[in-house]
């Protein structure tokens, strides 16, 4: 397996490895919607860049919320 392949399926896997850390994202996020539309991948990214976030794992929560967009995917489902 190339490595380009294990860096993309490390990206693809990002939930199953590091849920509790999505879930603390996704917990903020939804204090700040307050539930008036569901979370979308755009609004995690956003999150992350406004709070200063430049740790590894925030780079791959980002990766990862840009690979659900590009696959046509725009509200978070987890």
């Amino acid at each position: 397996m190339s490595s380009n392949t294990a860096k993309i399926k490390e990206i693809m896997e990002f939930p199953n490895n590091h849920p509790y850390f999505l879930l603390i994202i996704l917990n903020k996020l939804n204090k700040i919607i307050n539930g008036k539309r569901k979370i979308m991948y755009s609004d995690i990214i956003n999150i992350v860049i406004k709070e200063g976030m430049k740790d590894d794992m925030s780079k791959q929560l980002i990766l990862w919320c840009n690979y659900k967009i590009r696959s046509g995917e725009i509200f978070v489902e987890f």
